[in-house]
């Protein structure tokens, strides 16, 4: 490298923010995007004997978190790509997804949405059922375009800010620190303990294993945007088809031989079906990575006169 090179790149290191700083920033970021993103569904009132309203309708939250969602894309990726930011590039694994590996990703997403169907009936033996808050969740369903402003919250913006927090700055950190594995793990884990619910944190560390797994495995954020998307859709969607389906009724299911057997075959074959298409996507990941390879040595060979 020339000496003008290296001095750029010093230079462009000397403006990366390092340590507390950097994880200063970031958690504000998280903490601002977070609380943006969750500003329509600010109730008016939350009487305790009569209805819960809220102060903006849904189809502020279905554009104002459709909007959230591309800046957050434009600032973090975009902006980053644009600005030949690589390092950052590379912390966020911002990487075209290989080809091939989509279809993977599909199978993926499909076994872990029937998994968690699968196992709302079997943690209820062994794990409390939360109880729902006050019917607020319910109550925002059941207003106009209620279901479709939670679905852009949950299935678009949430899996945006997560993925990139857990599985690009986390993990990735972690990673060049720890085997791949463990990295993968105590990621997962952290993820499903922030969110401080006892039921859900079985499900949510299973999904965190299938999203680190395949943003380990493909080299980019992409896959496991799109499967934290799924997961959260499938929540939303199970809540607005089946509005009933509380803790009573999943407590009677779990208590029922003739549905608590087939659900924990369920679990079984999901689980088997999701570690077989990770590793399928890994396979296409690796070869889509080594054919590259083999097309850069092959340009980089001058040709014969």
């Amino acid at each position: 490298m020339s000496a003008a090179g290296a001095l750029a790149v010093e230079g462009r290191l000397a403006g990366r923010p390092r340590g507390a700083a950097l994880w200063l920033r970031r958690a504000g970021a998280v903490l601002l995007w977070g609380v943006v993103q969750g500003a329509f569904l600010a109730p008016r009132t939350l009487a305790f004997d009569g209805p819960v309203r809220f102060l903006f309708p849904p189809v502020i939250g279905i554009v104002g978190n459709a909007l959230i969602a591309a800046a957050f894309v434009w600032w973090f990726a975009v902006r980053v790509v644009r600005r030949r930011e690589w390092w950052r590039a590379a912390q966020f694994r911002l990487r075209p997804v290989p080809a091939g590996a989509w279809p993977w990703v599909g199978v993926t997403a499909a076994a872990v949405i029937a998994g968690v169907q699968c196992a709302l009936v079997v943690l209820p033996r062994v794990l409390p059922v939360p109880r729902s808050a006050d019917g607020f969740t319910e109550a925002y369903l059941r207003q106009p375009l209620g279901a479709v402003a939670l679905l852009v919250l949950v299935a678009a913006v949430a899996p945006l800010m997560e993925e990139f927090l857990f599985r690009g700055w986390m993990q990735r950190g972690l990673e060049r620190r720890l085997p791949a594995w463990q990295a993968i793990v105590a990621t997962a884990f952290f993820f499903a303990a922030v969110h401080a619910q006892l039921f859900g944190f079985p499900l949510r560390f299973g999904f965190a294993l299938a999203s680190g797994y395949a943003a380990w495995a493909t080299r980019s954020i992409w896959p496991s945007v799109v499967l934290h998307g799924a997961y959260n859709a499938s929540l939303i969607v199970l809540g607005a088809i089946a509005p009933r389906m509380d803790e009573a009724m999943l407590a009677r299911y779990a208590q029922s031989a003739r549905v608590f057997w087939p659900a924990v075959g369920g679990v079984v074959l999901c689980v088997a079906v999701a570690a077989f298409a990770l590793r399928e996507l890994r396979r296409v990941a690796e070869a889509g990575r080594a054919r590259r390879r083999v097309a850069g040595a092959l340009q980089a060979v001058p040709r014969a006169a």
